[in-house]
């Protein structure tokens, strides 16, 4: 399908990554200025990106080393995200464990009446998408007591609805439940990672079943500086990735846009003074030297965005591969992908390209499943029982949704709560629910 537009597109997408790229630079150098980068990785990642951004001031558009730049900041955000599904996990642990170690009394929980909340709670969201997210909020803080045999059968239960759908949509569920239950973690995660991987490995070895005070809050403690930790690398990438993607669409659309000499001069002035002073590690530019440039950048790049979003872009989500299409639409196919709110979108068409005409016999996904349990049984042997538990417990949020009616959600409620023995752990997962339906109703 081609783009009767589509020159027009071009040149709107141009604009509006151009302006809010210029926008984005500048704010990367000033958040530099206060917080420098402290992770080997991003420290490579801006000297690389230095590099282009003087290249194009030279003017040429280097496509081919953006795109490897963009893999590896993909790559980066990868193990990144490994590293909070890993901790994710032991949170979870320590945050039901924190009241061993309380001189706080424990009250005894009516289980009727947390039920009887739990399920207001649920019942009252307007739509059917909000009382699933509720319903799996919920899921993901009760305390677990599931044997495998038991927890595998209710993951069955769940994936069965993919009996008949495309082979594509399970495989990729499979993944995710993968990632979440730290299976298949990257290879090199240790590498640029060290302290991360440390803390990791102490929190593997925790002697979670006959754990003192002091190795608890030596854990936490831990845990809370990889969080810390995770945060800025987190938040590095997205700034980092946010910028090369409006970098390629420049270099995608400018050759071909005509922009106003005056305005261009402006757009690369400002520029050109972050990279000459970026280049120096030179952090201490004064706001006057920018003032008037920036003031001249007021409202361009929400102008820009609207001539931009006005476009239709719904017939830009099918895969170019797919079909003979011409180059001014694979432009716009990676476009709309580079300028979508999802920052980490591939731009490979055979990594999205879904398998056509196969359906899934009910044996077929029991067959896809079967290396799934196997790997996560594997994997369990030799976890203590509480972090098996947060695993699953965690699983059980990102399944698809296998209740049928509001009373079998009420019997799984009450039957999480009966079957917890353990005070504190209950008190927390209680008192964890309480929170996240509090929340709720401040946003009300």
């Amino acid at each position: 399908m081609e783009h009767r537009n589509g020159k027009r597109m071009l040149a709107a997408a141009c604009r509006y990554a151009y302006s809010r790229f210029v926008l984005n630079d500048y704010m990367f150098y000033e958040m530099l200025s206060e917080t420098p980068v402290q992770s080997q990785q991003q420290a490579g990642f801006q000297d690389t990106f230095l590099n282009l951004t003087g290249r194009f001031l030279q003017g040429e558009y280097p496509l081919e080393e953006l795109d490897v730049l963009r893999r590896q900041i993909i790559e980066e955000m990868a193990v990144i995200t490994s590293y909070v599904d890993c901790f994710q996990i032991y949170e979870h642990v320590l945050n039901r464990m924190e009241g061993r170690f309380s001189e706080e009394t424990h009250p005894l929980i009516d289980d009727e009446a947390v039920v009887d909340e739990i399920m207001r709670y649920i019942v009252s969201a307007k739509e059917s998408a909000e009382q699933n997210e509720r319903i799996k909020s919920v899921l993901e803080q009760l305390p677990v007591r599931f044997t495998k045999a038991k927890f595998f059968s209710l993951v069955s239960q769940a994936l069965s609805i993919y009996e008949g759908t495309d082979k594509k949509s399970l495989e990729d569920v499979i993944y995710m439940i993968r990632t979440e239950a730290m299976l298949g973690l990257p290879e090199d995660m240790e590498t640029g990672h060290e302290e991360l991987y440390r803390i990791l490995e102490k929190l593997r070895g925790g002697n979670y079943k006959n754990m003192t005070a002091e190795e608890f809050q030596e854990l936490q403690s831990s845990l809370t500086l990889a969080e810390e930790m995770l945060s800025n690398a987190s938040s590095d990438c997205m700034i980092m990735m946010d910028l090369v993607n409006d970098f390629y669409v420049i270099c995608l659309t400018r050759p071909d846009t005509l922009m106003d000499n005056q305005e261009e001069a402006l757009f690369h002035s400002i520029i050109s003074n972050v990279w000459e002073k970026m280049s120096q590690k030179d952090y201490s530019m004064p706001e006057e030297e920018m003032d008037d440039l920036l003031i001249q950048m007021e409202g361009r790049q929400e102008r820009y965005y609207e001539q931009w979003s006005a476009y239709e872009m719904a017939d830009l989500e099918s895969v170019p591969a797919k079909e003979k299409v011409s180059e001014e639409y694979q432009k716009l196919w990676k476009i709309d992908r580079l300028l979508s709110t999802s920052s980490f979108m591939t731009l490979d068409q055979e990594e999205i390209r879904e398998e056509e005409g196969i359906l899934l016999s009910r044996r077929a996904v029991e067959e896809l499943c079967e290396p799934l349990f196997a790997d996560l049984e594997a994997a369990w042997k030799g976890m203590p029982k509480c972090v098996v538990r947060a695993v699953m417990a965690k699983l059980l949020a990102v399944l698809p949704m296998f209740f049928t009616s509001s009373d079998e959600i009420r019997q799984f409620v009450s039957g999480a709560l009966a079957a917890c023995t353990d005070l504190p752990e209950k008190n927390a997962s209680v008192d964890l629910i309480r929170m996240i339906m509090e929340s709720e109703d401040a946003l009300v």
